[in-house]
């Protein structure tokens, strides 16, 4: 019995990858890995929000035993370095993400508006309100986030947009 060739694989069409989508193969970029990746990523966010929305996210002994230490404003400070902090983890987690380069941007935008969420959200629970200002410190995260990936894969970067979807 003599097996039938296969048909030629077509080239790509210019710009394009000869590549499927990472998130359609098998291996490292197959299926699987991307549904790690995501369920990485929205523990994470989900995380992220229960602690936004509870009412109080820093337990009382522990801020009790903190403002020993450092008397003031040290809450404020602290709670707005979580804010940046935590939305820069978030984006970079999203731009690590193995999908093309329009879904990291749909993700990059789901976390702005998680932001604007959260903050009125907070209007709605007991010792918690929602601020402006919260929103655009945690869009500043969002901002650094991409920076700091764009500083640290620069070859990863290209003139018409900021990631690439491989």
């Amino acid at each position: 019995m003599t097996e039938e060739p296969l048909p030629p694989t077509p080239s790509p069409k210019k710009g394009e990858s000869p590549h499927p989508p990472p998130f359609l193969g098998e291996g490292v970029g197959g299926r699987g890995f991307f549904l790690f990746r995501f369920l990485v990523f929205a523990v994470f966010l989900g995380l992220w929000t229960w602690k936004l929305l509870e009412p109080n996210p820093v337990p009382e002994s522990l801020s009790a035993q903190l403002s020993v230490f450092s008397p003031g404003d040290w809450r404020f400070w602290a709670a707005k370095s979580l804010h940046v902090g935590g939305y820069v983890f978030l984006t970079i987690l999203a731009i690590t993400l193995p999908v093309p380069r329009y879904w990291k941007w749909y993700f990059v935008g789901l976390l702005a508006l998680h932001g604007v969420a959260t903050e009125i959200g907070q209007t709605f629970v007991s010792n918690r309100f929602g601020s402006v200002r919260d929103v655009l410190i945690d869009w500043f995260g969002i901002g650094l986030g991409v920076c700091a990936w764009r500083l640290l894969h620069p070859r990863q970067s290209t003139s018409s947009g900021a990631f690439r979807s491989s």
